[in-house]
């Protein structure tokens, strides 16, 4: 999966992400002034919210965590409301996972001040937490929010701002807590709450909800100053006089849900944070000023180099004079062809200077005149000789050192092209594994498509209704199913069972001939869709028959722009196809089972077969996918003058049984309060004296009728 960090990222690690998401991939938003982590993170940049809108137009998340910036204590940088409005409004309806973190500002209480609940840090905080379940309800998203005291990272050796800050001022001789000593402190290790996320996204569940992370460690502020003072020989400690916050104690609901606690004390971490920022801090900034100064000058380190060397020279050549065999020797040249080859063109031109200069030295000393030096020729050759050999010793290892120069800078080329293509190539693998993954578990996958099956093999028609609706509502996204069944005459079609919140309150019964045009459609093709957009009709309609004739009719009452399309028309079929299959069965089993279900000599239903049809349609109610009424027949006739006088009195779709107790009774589908006063008089008619079983005392008769029937023949659903 897709993971983006996001908000107040400071403590982020590549140990925290590998605890938190160990198996996904995971991007995290850095704003400006945001910490670096040092370590190589998948980093976009997000320095203001305006490119929040862009971010994902190009990145596609599943899950977000979003981190307020309350989670630092007394955080200098602009409130995160508008920020957090921002990224909310850029990914609604897309069916996305946020966790947002926030901090512990909105859950502290003042009990010696009983005037004081909010504070403006509180009412931010709720504001922010407001917002996150306003887009919940409002939009397609899942929000849980995650109250925890303040985070420190342990693996950033303090480099977070609070402690940070912190440790610069005990170093500095004073440190100063606006909190009272007494007063207890409120942390949470970053790890702890790694640990939490894990769990959180493991077991997920669509609803919002809003969580407390406890505070299980008795540390104050007192402690705290004193446990740094000791790594900081000299510092002093002085306490504010801040009102005495309270945070609230442990409501269990996360040890009892995720089997969560925290673990990490700041009391046991903080020494080792405390040692790691001074490691850091000697390993960057204690150096000695003289090599500070060599390493930043070395190219004028250059000419005392020289000039010593010169004077290494000459020393040499007055301490060789009267030997015969070393006096051949010219070290001057010496000294200008080493100057050239290991300095470059310019020292090696400086080098011949000083030689030259070293030679008019030694004919001044002799008391020679410059006058016969200048005028004959020849004695310039040494002056020659040197400025020669400077030059092109020089020349030569610039040319050298520039050709490495190319070589490094051209490896280096190479080795970020290397690096560039090693993170594409598992940019590659990252998204061949995700293809794999979304083959596998997409809403329209064959796996999907396999798991689909599976739950459709049910032979009651009723329970299939509830599953074919749930599945096709997952699978299509849709909220405006309806399944109609035709009645025998083929001039009806009765609403059997349709989406919760299908608008279709009006039609519950369909007149065929008045949807002549889809029915023709369904002749000639095995999908309608509405390409004039006429009201009067659905926006899609396939139809199942059975052997031959049409039996059912599914629908799809609206549709969304991105939804009329080529490829929606064909999921749609392929749904329809999978419950076609599945419904035709159930009919066949039904039709061949019809007879031993029934009362011999009459129409009515066994209990064994009655009780499992009330349970499903129960189930329908239940998930707001139908409607039912369950009457009892008050007639002291038999069993067999009921069922003829039921003969012309109920709809295909009803269904009529004896229980256990020996009465007759009624299950109307697809029948509300609105309806029961016809449905009365019309069974009056038939001479039928009728009382309905209210929804309380329903449960009553099926609870002991389920208790009679030990082992139901029938689609059991005890």
């Amino acid at each position: 999966m897709e993971i983006l960090l996001i908000g107040n990222t400071d403590f982020v690690t590549k140990q925290w992400i590998e605890h938190a998401f160990p198996k996904d991939k995971v991007v995290v938003a850095r704003r400006e002034g945001t910490e670096s982590s040092g370590e190589e993170l998948k980093i976009i940049d997000m320095p203001d919210g305006d490119v929040v809108s862009e971010v994902f137009s190009s990145y596609e998340f599943d899950r977000i965590v979003y981190f307020s910036e309350d989670l630092t204590p007394r955080s200098v940088r602009d409130g995160d409301l508008g920020h957090l409005r921002r990224l909310l409004h850029a990914i609604r309806n897309r069916k996305t996972q946020i966790v947002m973190v926030s901090g512990p500002e909105s859950e502290f209480t003042y009990p010696q001040e009983e005037d004081v609940r909010e504070t403006s840090k509180s009412l931010m905080s709720r504001a922010c937490e407001e917002l996150g379940l306003y887009y919940a309800r409002t939009y397609d998203l899942e929000v849980k929010i995650v109250r925890c005291p303040y985070l420190y990272a342990p693996q950033r050796h303090g480099v977070t701002a609070y402690f940070n800050d912190l440790f610069e001022r005990a170093e500095s001789g004073e440190l100063r807590f606006h909190e009272q000593a007494e007063q207890r402190t409120c942390f949470l290790c970053a790890d702890d709450l790694a640990e939490l996320i894990y769990r959180i996204f493991d077991d997920w569940t669509a609803d919002s909800e809003l969580f407390h992370v406890p505070n299980v460690f008795d540390f104050t502020y007192g402690d705290l100053g004193k446990l740094i003072a000791g790594y900081f020989p000299g510092a002093k400690v002085a306490y504010g006089e801040d009102r005495p916050q309270m945070y609230p104690s442990d409501d269990r609901e996360l040890r009892l849900r995720y089997g969560f606690s925290p673990r990490y004390s700041l009391r046991d971490d903080l020494p080792h944070v405390i040692e790691g920022w001074l490691k850091l801090r000697d390993g960057t900034t204690d150096e000695h000023p003289v090599w500070d100064f060599l390493r930043n000058h070395s190219k004028w380190w250059t000419v005392p180099e020289i000039v010593g060397a010169f004077l290494l020279t000459e020393w040499l050549r007055a301490m060789m004079q009267g030997d015969s065999q070393l006096g051949i020797v010219d070290l001057r040249l010496l000294f200008v062809v080493i100057i050239g080859t290991i300095y470059g063109l310019h020292a090696g031109v400086l080098a011949a200077v000083l030689a030259c200069a070293g030679v008019a030295v030694a004919y001044a000393s002799q008391g020679a005149s410059f006058a016969p030096l200048f005028y004959d020729p020849s004695n310039w050759l040494a002056f020659v000789v040197y400025f020669v050999a400077g030059s092109v010793c020089g020349y030569v290892q610039l040319r050298n050192h520039e050709n490495v120069e190319f070589v490094r800078d051209e490896n280096d080329l190479l080795r970020n092209r290397l690096d560039f293509l090693r993170g594409l190539y598992h940019d590659v693998l990252d998204d061949r594994r995700q293809l794999r993954d979304q083959i596998i578990g997409r809403r329209d996958s064959f796996g999907k498509m396999y798991a689909m099956t599976r739950e459709l093999d049910e032979v009651q028609p009723q329970k299939l209704y509830r599953t074919a609706i749930r599945i096709m509502q997952e699978s299509l996204d849709s909220d405006s199913l309806a399944i109609y069944r035709l009645d025998n005459g083929g001039q009806f079609a009765r609403l059997v069972a349709a989406s919760p919140h299908f608008e279709g309150d009006g039609i519950r019964s369909i007149r065929i001939a008045d949807y002549a045009e889809i029915i023709a459609a369904l002749d000639h093709n095995s999908i309608w869709a509405n390409r004039t957009l006429d009201s009067r009709y659905p926006m899609y309609a396939v139809g199942v028959r059975d052997r031959g004739e049409l039996a059912v009719i599914i629908t799809m009452g609206t549709a969304r722009p991105d939804q009329m399309n080529l490829y929606f028309q064909n999921l749609f079929t392929i749904m329809c196809g999978l419950v076609e299959s599945a419904m035709v069965r159930a009919f066949e089993y039904e039709n061949v089972a019809r007879r031993s279900m029934l009362v011999p000599g009459t129409n009515l239903l066994k209990a064994e077969a009655f009780l499992p049809k009330i349970l499903a349609a129960n189930e329908l109610t239940h998930d707001h996918m139908s409607n039912h009424l369950l009457l009892k027949v008050d007639n002291q006739e038999s069993v067999e003058d009921v069922d003829a006088r039921l003969a012309q009195s109920i709809r295909q779709t009803d269904e009529a049984g004896v229980l256990k107790d020996g009465s007759v009774y009624l299950l109307m589908n697809q029948a509300g309060p609105k309806e029961l006063p016809i449905i009365l008089k019309r069974l009056e008619r038939s001479g039928l004296q009728c009382s309905l079983i209210p929804r309380t005392q329903e449960d009553e008769v099926l609870a002991s009728e389920r208790s009679r029937i030990a082992q139901p023949d029938y689609g059991d659903e005890s």
